[in-house]
């Protein structure tokens, strides 16, 4: 029998063209090998994102094709049209305002709904953690077991915060973890952590972007994935709504993302405080740890310097 795989991928350009047109063109297509494939269609392999990845055994691309070009998926097939020389390629539509990473984890969703009907198994990407970053959550770990639930992490640049958070709370038995900011922007770099790694086991959503945001978090609890909520804490009268629908959730992680910037309001204080209610809180900072656990009562303090990921890193 052979192995092939079916592959969705598409250019930094065609990312770039997404937020004016409404669309987000990707190719469907299957190969023994996806480097080859891509290189033969004449793309540099730098400028490709590969969004997904399936095992299909013997089966063909034009089988999920068909089945891609059923009404209910509400996508467009470029066969034979003017954008597109290939009959590889969809235009799927994507929110103008959401990052990539939003439309990333859309189109998965969607791919993995085409190959379930048709048949293959998703193919993911291991997220392997450094040494230090294991270490962050062997610490972590051990300071929960002590009843220890407000830990400050002053990680240094180039730690991998982002992924070591993701990991942590893929281990744990969270159902829900809430990153919430200080600024009225939100850290997107956990979206595009989650859709690389973690696809299969969590979804992102987002309370200010998502206005079916209560919906789109309920139907997400019961299907048995984990959520991962970031959260801009500036005043909203739908966030207040928001953390209340979080809150119902007893088995939940919160998380301030560089705790040290931002504008420590008593509003916003508020707002982390109720989110934490029964919850272990996790403050993360690269710079300064002192503003980060002002409003807070730190039970543990871990800190790693980029000279002590050196001497790791060289071990």
């Amino acid at each position: 029998m052979t192995n092939k795989k079916l592959y969705v991928w598409t250019t930094a350009d065609k990312l770039a063209l997404a937020p004016h047109t409404g669309e987000l063109v990707v190719k469907i297509g299957d190969a023994f090998d996806t480097d080859s494939r891509v290189l033969g269609e004449g793309i540099d392999l730098s400028k490709r994102e590969m969004l997904c990845t399936y095992n299909i055994g013997d089966r063909r691309d034009y089988d999920y094709h068909t089945e891609a070009e059923r009404a209910i998926y509400d996508i467009r097939h470029l066969e034979h049209h003017v954008e597109c020389e290939t009959r590889e390629a969809f235009a799927i539509p994507v929110n103008p305002k959401h990052p990539p990473y939003r439309w990333k984890q859309q189109i998965i969703e969607l791919v993995d709904t085409i190959v379930d009907r048709v048949g293959g198994a998703p193919e993911r990407v291991d997220f392997i953690p450094t040494t230090w970053q294991r270490r962050a959550v062997e610490f972590v770990a051990s300071a929960w077991e002590q009843n220890k639930t407000t830990l400050l992490l002053e990680l240094a640049a180039r730690f991998g915060k982002t992924g070591t958070i993701t990991q942590l709370f893929s281990y744990s038995d969270a159902d829900v973890m809430v990153v919430a900011n200080y600024v009225k922007t939100v850290n997107t770099s956990f979206g595009d952590t989650v859709v690389k790694h973690f696809s299969d086991q969590m979804v992102v959503l987002d309370t200010k972007d998502d206005k079916d945001f209560l919906t789109k978090f309920q139907a997400a609890l019961d299907s048995g994935r984990k959520v991962l909520v970031t959260c801009s804490l500036f005043d909203s009268a739908r966030l207040d709504r928001n953390i209340e629908a979080i809150c119902e959730v007893p088995n939940r992680l919160i998380v301030v993302d560089e705790a040290d910037f931002g504008a420590h309001t008593e509003s916003n204080r508020k707002k982390v405080e109720k989110l934490r209610e029964e919850s272990p809180l996790i403050l993360m900072t690269g710079t300064n740890a002192d503003r980060a656990a002002a409003s807070h009562q730190i039970d543990a303090h871990m800190s790693t310097t980029y000279f002590d990921m050196s001497l790791e890193a060289a071990m």
